[in-house]
């Protein structure tokens, strides 16, 4: 059981950038870019050092962030199963309970959102355009992988 809330955790953590192309933050999602694409084509995107240090500075804050936000959505995972375990439900402490790991979810959610608007408020013009045209170029290269018929082992 312990397994499962561990990996729920990590999971609810790292779906962020997917969970938002696919859902209601689809909208918004296009005018930013994940800091992997970022940091993976900083060549192309010709960083200056200055840029560099600003993102990866950005990048460390949060991670230190998400990891603090990751312990403390463990522990309340762990409460909220702790109530769930019973014979008899105590719906009103369960849905408090819930309210703080939607709480604690809000927060890394924000986290996210933060630190992409910083990466994006770091680049200039012609850095974004050709974000933009990595993320097609990676988006179909992708939908390609995607298509390719598996090959049995």
């Amino acid at each position: 059981m312990r397994r499962v809330i561990i990996v729920c955790l990590i999971i609810l953590i790292q779906m962020g950038w997917s969970l938002a192309q696919r859902g209601q933050l689809a909208s918004i999602q296009r005018f930013l870019f994940p800091p992997e694409l970022v940091m993976r084509n900083q060549e192309e995107l010709q960083l200056t050092e200055e840029q560099r240090s600003s993102i990866m500075s950005e990048v460390q804050r949060a991670q230190s962030e998400f990891t603090a936000l990751h312990w403390d959505l463990e522990r309340e995972m762990e409460k909220l199963t702790s109530l769930l375990r019973g014979q008899f439900l105590d719906e009103e402490a369960i849905l408090r309970q819930l309210e703080s790991v939607l709480d604690l979810e809000r927060k890394v959610k924000r986290n996210q959102l933060q630190l992409a608007v910083r990466i994006r408020n770091a680049l200039n013009e012609e850095q974004l355009k050709t974000l933009r045209r990595l993320r097609i170029r990676s988006g179909v290269q992708q939908r390609a992988r995607d298509r390719e018929p598996s090959v049995p082992r």
